[in-house]
């Protein structure tokens, strides 16, 4: 599997991702472009089995990276809502990453990788360093809290 190959398969997954943690769409570009740099520019090749955990962790690193740098998170910009949608997608999509932003991070963190990096639960948990019953709880967590949004 070429590079092209993954990044066609696997770069939507890891900006949104991306999206959910920083809440700002250029940012989310930025670090999407930098999460494939470095797994171009890394020593191990990336296997298709597990390219979308492998990129997915490469991006929560890259984050990680510039927020220490930064030292504080970007904060939404209103109008950086992509020209091709709608108002009523850009309402929704403000919506839907203001409610990710009040979860607790250990909360959200799992939830992301789940529901926009694909990822399964055995893989969060190898990823996040925690058991696989913790995963599922806050996941179900994170959920409930979402849907007291709607």
């Amino acid at each position: 599997m070429t590079m092209s190959d993954v990044y066609a398969e696997h770069h939507l997954a890891v900006y949104r991702c991306l999206l959910a943690w920083t809440r700002n769409p250029a940012l989310a570009e930025e670090l999407t472009a930098e999460t494939f740099y470095r797994a171009i520019v890394a020593d191990q090749p990336v296997r298709a089995a597990s390219a979308r955990g492998y990129l997915i962790a490469i991006a929560r690193n890259a984050l990680r990276k510039f927020q220490a740098k930064r030292g504080r998170e970007e904060a939404l910009v209103a109008d950086a809502v992509a020209p091709h949608q709608s108002n009523e997608a850009a309402l929704d999509l403000q919506r839907t990453l203001a409610a990710l932003a009040t979860l607790p991070e250990e909360w959200k963190e799992p939830l992301v990788l789940y529901a926009q990096g694909g990822l399964g639960y055995e893989e969060i948990a190898a990823q996040l360093n925690i058991t696989l019953a913790t995963v599922k709880i806050r996941i179900h967590r994170a959920r409930r809290k979402l849907e007291s949004y709607r």
